[in-house]
């Protein structure tokens, strides 16, 4: 069954796989909901709370996962 990955820590979109369904509920960083389109720019973030995907601009991404070091780089949805 075809799947999507995507970091764990923070939701940004790692690509897609091929997985038995049985061995997704395993898996950490994986669904089979699949990520809405994007264009350039863009990144779509998965939140594990609401199964779901968001595209945001790239520029917000960076934004998030800098801004501060010290903190999780978890991006809120």
């Amino acid at each position: 069954m075809k799947a999507y990955m995507y970091n764990a820590e923070n939701g940004l979109y790692a690509g897609e796989t091929f997985a038995e369904p049985d061995m997704l509920v395993y898996e950490d960083g994986i669904t089979t909901v699949p990520p809405p389109d994007y264009e350039h720019g863009q990144v779509p973030v998965f939140n594990r709370e609401r199964q779901l995907w968001e595209v945001l601009p790239v520029a917000i991404v960076r934004q998030l996962l800098y801004s501060n070091p010290s903190r999780s780089r978890e991006i809120p949805l």
